[in-house]
């Protein structure tokens, strides 16, 4: 098994396979904050490192990638004390080069030209947050992309991370000692170095490998239905009117007036923290939201013993402002919040919806692929009360939401069969 981090220490790269690019020196950065690539351990042969922290390096990153059209990307940030992801460094490994782009000096936007170019693949692994921060950054995401977690999810392996499918599929073992370090730190260390090569270094193996399996198991084509709607994700901020439907103790809210209140309190929460630039959660927790909703106080009193209210965080103008939204009468502001909060499923449903994911649940079995791919409990819900989401559209469709809305509507019957596996059939004939 080859190990990316040897006990003896040694590279095993050439010297000469590694260049340390000395033009970033002289295009304005100070020496001192360039990291030392040579300390890199990188071990892989012919592969060369760059630093890139001026427009022209960037240049460099896009010719190369039209030259070679297909790029494997990572990204490393910070989210913890801030409302946007701060990006810290882009790696990139295009053919035998790895490039590791500096966003603390370098403009992004340039990248848009190969983001927007059909010829050029992009591979990923857990691609959903990266293509968050590379969006704001660049301006748009790749048109062409391969995740090899949701790939290897179309095989069974829910969730995997980078590590478990690097040591099934390629039999190496990575080092994450690095994962939880100071990445806006300058100049990087040599650990944080070979992280964050190493997380581009074998996508595009891995990529091969988990594609060559999709194809004997004739699940590619959706595998790639799934690439193309995680494409069509753009990024857009969610309306603040319905923040309160992402915190799971103010969605199990069954009066309206609590989720009237706990809407406009959520609504205020994201809008303090998206101006301040700060973890939405440091301002107000989800159990306070939750406890003001359903308590709706009267006073700073009252709203100050609250469970999950911290009153050293909340100045004189935000308690009257609280006090204010929780007294108001006024409409939440958009057609779309107003079903969101009228919009209760009626207590006959629930088993329904329990019958649903049993479906989901069976058919993932069935098939073995993740059932979290299929429907989550949201898009079950909209199923269930709505026939909408997408359990009503392309291989979901196909492989269960035909089915399932069958079985809702009579003409399908729910068995357990042989060992307790669980079944949809046709109903027989009168």
């Amino acid at each position: 098994m080859e190990r990316f981090r040897r006990e003896n220490g040694a590279s095993g790269v050439p010297t000469r396979d590694i260049d340390t690019n000395d033009a970033n020196v002289a295009g304005g950065r100070a020496t001192d904050e360039v990291p030392d690539l040579m300390a890199a351990q990188v071990h892989r042969q012919r592969i060369r490192l760059r630093w890139v922290a001026t427009d022209t390096d960037l240049v460099e990153v896009v010719k190369e990638a039209k030259a070679v059209g297909s790029v494997a990307v990572d990204t490393e940030f910070h989210r913890e004390r801030s409302y946007y992801p701060k990006l810290a460094l882009v790696q990139a490994r295009v053919g035998d080069l790895i490039f590791l782009i500096d966003p603390l000096e370098v403009d992004l936007a340039p990248l848009e030209e190969i983001f927007a170019d059909e010829q050029i693949k992009f591979v990923f692994h857990a691609s959903e947050q990266d293509l968050e921060i590379l969006e704001r950054a660049v301006g748009t995401r790749p048109v062409q992309l391969f995740d090899t977690q949701v790939a290897a999810g179309f095989l069974g392996l829910s969730h995997a991370s980078l590590g478990a499918l690097l040591n099934q599929y390629l039999h190496v073992t990575i080092a994450k000692g690095a994962r939880l370090s100071d990445w806006m730190a300058r100049p990087l260390t040599p650990e944080q170095i070979d992280y964050a090569a190493t997380d581009v270094l074998y996508l595009e193996d891995l990529e091969r490998k988990i594609v060559a399996e999709l194809d004997a198991s004739s699940r590619r084509t959706w595998a790639m239905e799934e690439m193309q709607a995680v494409v069509r994700r753009r990024r857009f901020e969610a309306p603040v009117e319905l923040a309160w439907t992402r915190i799971r103790e103010c969605r199990n809210l069954d009066d309206e007036q609590h989720r009237r209140i706990a809407a406009r309190v959520a609504a205020w929460r994201e809008e303090q923290a998206r101006v301040r630039d700060v973890p939405a959660r440091s301002i107000l927790s989800d159990l306070a939201i939750s406890s003001i909703a359903r308590a709706a106080p009267a006073s700073r009193s009252e709203l100050t013993r609250l469970r999950g209210v911290d009153a050293r965080r909340l100045d004189a103008s935000a308690v009257g402002q609280l006090l204010e939204l929780v007294a108001s009468d006024q409409p939440i502001g958009t057609v779309t919040a107003e079903l969101a909060i009228s919009a209760t499923m009626r207590p006959e449903l629930a088993p329904v919806v329990l019958l649903g994911a049993a479906v989901v649940q069976a058919k993932a079995i069935e098939l073995g692929i993740d059932p979290s791919l299929i429907a989550a409990r949201d898009d079950i819900v909209d199923f269930v009360i709505r026939r909408r989401g997408g359990l009503s559209r392309g291989w979901r469709y196909e492989v269960c939401g035909s089915e399932l809305g069958e079985l809702l509507t009579g003409k399908r019957t729910i068995q357990v069969v042989g060992d307790h596996h669980l079944q949809v059939h046709p109903c027989a004939p009168m």
